[in-house]
């Protein structure tokens, strides 16, 4: 089960009061920028749970 990422509360990187640590906690490299968004590669998402724990704005979850 991949996580998925409210757009909304999340507020793109500019807006992320601890820019974008989601991406840099990401040890599988699953979380990447793309256009100031944070996009999900479900692939290489392993269930750590490390976005879902450390994301300021909580905008990240599980379905």
């Amino acid at each position: 089960m991949t996580v998925i990422i409210d757009a909304e509360k999340c507020g793109k990187i500019e807006n992320c009061p601890v820019q974008g640590l989601c991406i840099k906690i990401c040890e599988q490299e699953a979380l990447i920028e793309e256009n100031s968004d944070i996009k999900i590669i479900d692939e290489k998402c392993d269930d750590c749970d490390l976005c879902i724990q450390n994301c300021p704005n909580q905008a990240i979850s599980k379905p």
